[in-house]
């Protein structure tokens, strides 16, 4: 006789936690940081989970190293009760997750920001992003990058960045995506644009960041995930 499958419990503290949430694909193109266009957009508060025992905070309760235990009671975990609300899940996980995921986190604590109106909080968000960025390893981590420093109102930097991967003779559409963004730095903008409005004529896009691990580098991978091919 099959046993039952054992129930699925924060391993912080074994109170009951839900599976992991799995987002519908989107229907239209994502921003030039890669967050996802809808209907995946509007399901960002459904990314993280929030153990109700212990405030844990991370896509699956139940998958939380041991070392995560120490950080959900130390004070400074406590303290992230302070910030936007809005943020507050993707600020929790951002300190339980992997350093090669805090960087992802903290740009999705950004996205719940802007949904939340909140910019100042948003733009630092992306400043601490940016900070746990290190070296991109990919095409796809790189332009991410100009973008996050841009809308952190970094422009310097972000042009630096910017102006590094022209130099580079990039593929066309990452050309494009490059000379799109030093326009806006040039104007001073540090709004959001979609990925279409930089490439002509405007393209249909799967989404390629809530979930994913970092790609190889390469710029071929990385335009036929975004075009489907």
């Amino acid at each position: 006789m099959t046993e039952p499958p054992s129930p699925r419990v924060c391993a912080v503290c074994g109170t009951p936690a839900r599976p992991p949430f799995r987002a519908p694909p989107p229907e239209l193109a994502p921003d030039l940081d890669l967050r996802p266009g809808e209907p995946t957009r509007s399901t960002l508060g459904r990314w993280i989970a929030t153990c109700r025992g212990c405030g844990a905070a991370a896509p699956d309760l139940a998958a939380l190293p041991v070392e995560a235990a120490a950080i959900v009671r130390s004070d400074a975990y406590q303290a992230v009760r302070a910030t936007p609300a809005a943020a507050l899940a993707f600020l929790r996980w951002a300190m339980l997750c992997p350093p090669a995921q805090r960087a992802e986190a903290l740009l999705q604590a950004a996205w719940a920001a802007d949904d939340a109106g909140d910019d100042a909080a948003a733009r630092s968000f992306r400043a601490d992003a940016a900070a746990c960025w290190g070296e991109p390893a990919s095409l796809e981590s790189a332009l991410r990058l100009v973008d996050v420093l841009r809308r952190a109102d970094d422009l310097v930097a972000a042009d630096a960045r910017a102006a590094g991967l022209e130099a580079a003779a990039p593929d066309e559409n990452s050309a494009r995506i490059v000379g799109f963004q030093r326009t806006l730095i040039a104007a001073g903008d540090t709004g959001r644009h979609l990925i279409s409005s930089a490439l002509r004529p405007p393209a249909r896009m799967p989404h390629v960041a809530h979930g994913r691990r970092e790609p190889k580098p390469g710029p071929g991978r990385f335009w036929k995930r975004l075009f489907g091919g």
